[in-house]
């Protein structure tokens, strides 16, 4: 399909599954989903002062919905190109050995988290600590618990977004074959599955908090659909559309946002500055909350329409280490949240005075942009050493 074709006709009408263009890629997906990773840290360590400048605090939706809004597009184009060029079949091996890999992933963070609990509890005397992960009644019932941590049903604080992930990736062949219909089709059953998770309350359960999954993948599919759509327009060569009038709601949306998280109501005197005190919009995390869907859109739509590609910054030393960050998004994340965890641990027993405060997030962040660093070398050298062994290879061969 040519790449003239309009955004509303593709929406509507679809793509050939032969169309798809080579796409670049795209620096900004990685600088955001790496500066995504380091939101995720700062937010995860408890009692953090940087928390009042994160997303979080600073409109409806945070680091989470852009991370599982950026986790759809590149899903796209990963395995979407796959499943077009080669197979239905061949594309979903490769989600299935992702989803692997994310599970083991997942386990391995429960080891670690259990094994840390259980040492500070233990050497502090402080069994707070296993009220804060909700981890208890692992350690009261370790056999049943295990069952349900390998079942994906206990699921403790810190440790709800590789599972929402997995789940998300399952999903994805689905969501491709209906966005090949039309992306219209795919977008319509994504939200039919968003509206009855509110509606009927679907949820997995979570015997870890006596709940639900705190992310409920019902509802937050609609977030990952919306990625996955997009990220077929740009391998079918259809550019996001840059409307005046969808720039000027975006913005309204975000300002709103601004004002009803008002950032500065923690300054003394300024509580009901705009807003009155008890001003509350329902924004449910847990379902994806319409105001945070619309918010985590609206950020994305200015960024993806008025930041370009060769903006002069993006090749600035700190977006260098950013990209370099989104590119390793699985083992950041994963020592993202080992790190925050050791951050809580500090702040608690040491104490949440600013020498602290900024060491921690001073650490954090270095070691989190450090080992990008020593993985993007380790992928460069590797890459490297197997270009020199494919002429030994070759003469092997021949001999």
């Amino acid at each position: 399909m040519s790449t003239h074709l309009s955004f509303g006709s593709w929406f509507w009408l679809g793509a050939s599954p032969k169309a798809p263009v080579r796409v670049e890629r795209d620096v900004r997906v990685d600088v955001f989903r790496g500066l995504a990773l380091l939101i995720i840290f700062i937010d995860h360590v408890a009692g953090n002062i940087l928390i009042r400048v994160t997303p979080t605090s600073l409109g409806f939706s945070d680091a989470a919905e852009h991370f599982v809004l950026l986790a759809g597009f590149s899903a796209a184009l990963a395995y979407g190109t796959v499943m077009d060029r080669r197979s239905l079949v061949t594309g979903t091996a490769q989600i299935v050995a992702r989803i692997w890999k994310l599970y083991l992933a997942h386990l391995g963070l429960f080891v670690f988290t259990a094994v840390a609990v259980a040492f500070m509890a233990v050497r502090f005397g402080n069994p707070l600590y296993y009220e804060h992960v909700a981890i208890l009644p692992f350690f009261q019932d370790p056999a049943t618990t295990l069952l349900q941590t390998v079942a994906l049903v206990f699921l403790p604080n810190y440790l709800d977004i590789l599972p929402l992930y997995i789940v998300l990736l399952g999903m994805l062949p689905l969501l491709w074959l209906l966005a090949r219909v039309s992306p219209a089709l795919a977008l319509a059953a994504s939200a039919g599955l968003y509206g009855a998770a509110w509606m009927l309350e679907l949820a997995i359960p979570n015997m870890s908090t006596g709940g639900v999954w705190f992310f409920n993948p019902f509802a937050w599919q609609l977030l990952f659909a919306v990625g996955i759509v997009t990220g077929q327009a740009a391998l079918r060569g259809v550019a996001l559309p840059r409307s005046p009038f969808i720039t000027v709601v975006a913005i309204a949306i975000v300002l709103f946002g601004l004002v009803s998280a008002a950032p500065w109501a923690v300054i003394a005197g300024m509580e009901g500055l705009i807003l009155p005190d008890d001003w509350r919009l329902d924004l449910d995390k847990t379902n994806l909350s319409l105001w945070r869907f619309a918010h985590a859109l609206s950020l994305a739509y200015l960024i993806a329409a008025h930041v370009p590609r060769t903006a002069g910054w993006l090749g600035s030393a700190v977006a260098r280490q950013l990209e370099q960050a989104g590119r390793h998004s699985l083992p950041l994340f994963c020592f993202g949240i080992i790190l925050s965890l050791l951050g809580t641990f500090a702040l608690t027993e040491i104490g949440r005075g600013l020498p602290m405060q900024v060491a921690v997030n001073v650490v954090g962040i270095t070691l989190l942009l450090g080992t990008a660093t020593v993985l993007e070398w380790y992928r460069g050298a590797t890459a490297k050493a197997s270009a020199r062994a494919l002429p030994g290879v070759g003469e092997v061969k021949a001999a």
